[in-house]
């Protein structure tokens, strides 16, 4: 009987260190060109996960957002912060960095200002400072970088998530999934 407890203690504390190591993805990861965050977030939908630098007296934030599990080649990925920090109606007026990953290249990344559900993602000004702006893709994961000027007091932002299909080069909609939904958190940045 004491065999057998033993056994069953080992094997539960098995899966509680495999479920603790991966929920700790963003944690683990090393970014190719060396940097570092001083945060991280596994984010609860869509395979994503947000890494970020943030410095309360410059209102600077330093970010890198991973999405996961891109496999085809003819994708588009978004990280948006809601500048009315409205979590009910996250989408309308977010400010978005978008990667493009079209075939046989790098994706592309800009900035646009959703105003609407039936959003192509247009490339437009977002209402906040924003500089280095670039993406990378590395087998099926696009990460998208920049550093914001966020505004002065700013301690934490309701941000969402996205991905969908293009078409003939232009963000065509996310699917409906919950998952897809779900996309869009109040984030504590401290």
């Amino acid at each position: 009987m004491a065999g057998n407890l033993r056994l069953a203690l080992s094997v539960l504390i098995s899966l509680l260190l495999k479920s603790s190591a991966q929920s700790q993805t963003c944690l683990n990861h090393t970014f190719t060109d060396n940097k570092v965050f001083t945060s991280c977030r596994d984010l609860p939908q869509l395979t994503s996960y947000l890494h970020w630098t943030y410095d309360q007296n410059t209102a600077k934030l330093d970010m890198a957002f991973r999405h996961a599990g891109i496999n085809a080649s003819d994708r588009w990925v978004a990280w948006a912060i809601n500048p009315n920090n409205n979590l009910n109606s996250a989408m309308v007026g977010a400010q978005a960095l978008v990667a493009i990953s079209e075939s046989g290249g790098a994706p592309r990344a800009y900035t646009s200002s959703i105003q609407g559900y039936s959003t192509q993602l247009a490339e437009g000004n977002i209402s906040y400072a924003i500089s280095s702006l670039r993406a990378t893709r590395q087998n099926s994961e696009i990460t998208i970088y920049a550093t914001l000027t966020l505004p002065n007091g700013t301690t934490n932002l309701v941000h969402l998530w996205q991905d969908g299909p293009l078409s003939a080069s232009t963000p065509a909609q996310h699917q409906l999934a919950t998952s897809n939904l779900q996309a869009k958190e109040s984030l504590d940045l401290l």
